[in-house]
């Protein structure tokens, strides 16, 4: 939502089975089922949720209801929506980007990588402000990015 903008609809979103695994803290063949008990706990915040599997990944249909309800617990200063506002910003550098990341601690990991896909990687090196690794390239014309759990992205072996 807050990359892409809110508009008040059903909003799709996949996962594969290893990032549900990581994110879960199961075996893949708990996935269904925690995924089916996580869907009637919180249906009356959410609205039911539509699980549908295929091949390796899990898609999740969150309703008109479960969308607002997100919207609404969005801040804009918390540490996501002032990034993504930094990055959309015209000439946003990596300075730029690293400024957001020291405004919300002083433990942050910050390394220049060449691995054909990223030029950095920027994450918090404690839990609790933010635990997802952000991964940067710059195009020449404006910065990309893309977060992953830590284990995912040692998984894809970046």
């Amino acid at each position: 939502m807050l990359k892409l903008g809110y508009e008040s609809h059903t909003v799709g979103i996949n996962y594969t089975v290893p990032s549900l695994c990581h994110l879960l803290g199961c075996s893949e063949s708990e996935v269904a089922e925690i995924l089916a008990d996580f869907v009637g706990e919180y249906e009356s915040v959410f609205g039911r949720i539509e699980v549908s599997p295929k091949d390796n990944l899990y898609r999740l249909d969150i309703p008109q209801k479960g969308v607002d309800y997100v919207h609404g617990e969005l801040s804009d200063d918390e540490f996501l929506s002032v990034l993504i506002r930094t990055v959309r910003q015209p000439k946003c550098s990596i300075d730029d980007v690293k400024k957001v990341f020291y405004t919300f601690s002083d433990k942050v990991h910050f390394e220049e990588v060449s691995n054909g896909e990223f030029d950095y990687l920027i994450y918090f090196e404690e839990d609790g402000t933010d635990d997802f690794w952000y991964c940067f390239h710059d195009d020449g014309l404006q910065l990309e990015y893309h977060r992953f759990i830590k284990e995912d992205y040692l998984d894809f072996g970046f």
